[in-house]
């Protein structure tokens, strides 16, 4: 038995390790995961994010929960075995608390997702805003905006995120905003989630200068012939994987971090590798640029996606062996908010009409306040409490107990992505030690 990562110091200082009794009948922990991958067993604590690797005979030791064996002993220490009659859902809960408690927070508001507009020049197969009418910001609404947040940010830098749509639609609305923050002294930096196809040199120029964005998220959709079938642009001509490549390269030269997110699904991941071979050829050498992988779960291919699980895997090889390197989800850490919704008024989204919403997907109807009000804004409480369908799954400290029953990116299948996800994760690691391993053993001695 060897262990893959040691897992959270913040939470092992709370989740100290037990003192073992003999006498007492162990179980498997509910938050346990497992996989094999080449006659090994890999097993990761999703409260305490703690990886081991087994041998065949110690995982039917640990499944016996046979505390005889020194490794089982080991295991039972860092609660991957616990009493037969342990709360951990009462353990998690305390857990998470006490990490809340122990965060720094300060008055006001850290982060304003602002939508300058909500029309985009693409119509993504896939877009849960498809539905949505065309609305974009006026100047009196940005002026309250600007005074919004003047009013109600936080001490010291805030960040701005520029969405939509497609808010490089709105480049003069963004830099009317950016220019009125910059006079009032107000220390800011942003950054967009865009398909860039719009940029121009001469935008890219102002958005560092002006708008001092610091990162651009580009939602890609794998190699060229299933990006512009799954993009479906208004005006392909103009529009195009080509653009939005070159555009890459073009923020890429300002010094901005970008984040390339490929979109896969059962569908296009055979070609994933295509795209990654194009950015390896254009990208392989700035080290302002990265990719990620992003899964998709269109209706009704729970069943197709864990199928094309070795599909994944051959892909994730091919990403490692061209040297990209894969975000984590975890970032060996136990999260105590699940997303914007949930941060407890740190952050804040704004529509184009100034409507306030807790989350980036915003829905008409939805707000809880305006920005014209000038009483600061009541954010309504979020319920912790933990959903029934949640309370035995094994990725609940991963989730948290923050369940939106109609939110656009939590599905039915929410389960087994972030069983996937996590496999991933696992099997990364093997990946990593097995090499670290091999590249060791065939070191040259020197005499």
């Amino acid at each position: 038995m060897r262990e893959l990562l040691s897992g959270n110091n913040r939470v092992a200082q709370i989740v100290q390790k037990k003192s073992l009794n003999p006498e007492t009948r162990y179980r498997r922990s509910n938050f346990v995961v497992d996989c094999m991958v080449g006659g090994v067993i890999l097993l990761k604590n999703t409260l305490t994010n703690q990886v081991y690797e087994l041998s065949e005979k110690e995982w039917d030791s640990f499944c016996k929960a046979d505390l005889s064996y020194a490794h089982v002993r080991e295991l039972a220490q860092n609660r991957f075995l616990v009493e037969s009659d342990y709360d951990e859902l009462a353990q998690y809960e305390l857990v998470r608390n006490a990490l809340r408690t122990l965060e720094k927070t300060k008055p006001g508001i850290r982060r304003y997702t602002i939508l300058p507009t909500t029309a985009c020049n693409a119509r993504c197969v896939y877009c849960y805003e498809e539905s949505w009418r065309s609305v974009s910001m006026t100047k009196e609404t940005a002026d309250a905006v600007i005074d919004f947040i003047c009013r109600t940010k936080q001490d010291g830098r805030i960040r701005l995120t520029w969405f939509g749509g497609e808010p490089l639609l709105a480049p003069k609305t963004i830099s009317y905003i950016c220019s009125v923050l910059q006079s009032r002294d107000i220390d800011y930096d942003s950054s967009t989630v865009t398909n860039g196809t719009l940029l121009t040199p001469e935008m890219a120029k102002e958005a560092v200068e002006l708008w001092r964005l610091k990162r651009v998220q580009v939602s890609m959709d794998g190699a060229r012939e299933d990006y512009e079938a799954r993009k479906r642009y208004v005006h392909p001509e103009r529009d195009n994987y080509e653009k939005a490549m070159e555009s890459i390269a073009m923020l890429s030269d300002t010094g901005v971090e970008i984040s390339i997110r490929c979109n896969y699904d059962a569908e296009n991941i055979s070609r994933v590798r295509e795209f990654l071979d194009d950015c390896k050829d254009r990208f392989g050498e700035r080290k302002n640029v990265s990719i990620y992988l992003a899964q998709l779960y269109p209706s009704g291919e729970e069943d197709n996606m864990a199928g094309a699980l070795d599909e994944q895997e051959k892909t994730l090889e091919h990403f490692n062996e061209l040297g990209f390197v894969e975000r984590s989800r975890s970032a060996n850490r136990l999260r105590t908010h699940y997303c914007m919704s949930d941060s407890k008024g740190k952050t804040v989204v704004i529509d184009p009409k100034g409507g306030l919403h807790f989350c980036e997907h915003v829905a008409e109807g939805t707000a809880f306040g305006t920005v014209f009000d000038q009483n600061p804004p009541r954010f309504p409480a979020i319920s912790d409490e933990i959903a029934e369908e949640c309370r035995s799954c094994p990725y609940l400290p991963q989730c948290t107990p923050f369940r939106k029953s109609n939110c656009p990116v939590k599905n039915a299948f929410c389960r087994r992505e972030m069983n996937l996800s996590t496999v991933r994760e696992m099997l990364a690691l093997h990946r990593k030690q097995t090499w670290t391993e091999e590249a060791e053993e065939n070191e040259p001695i020197n005499c």
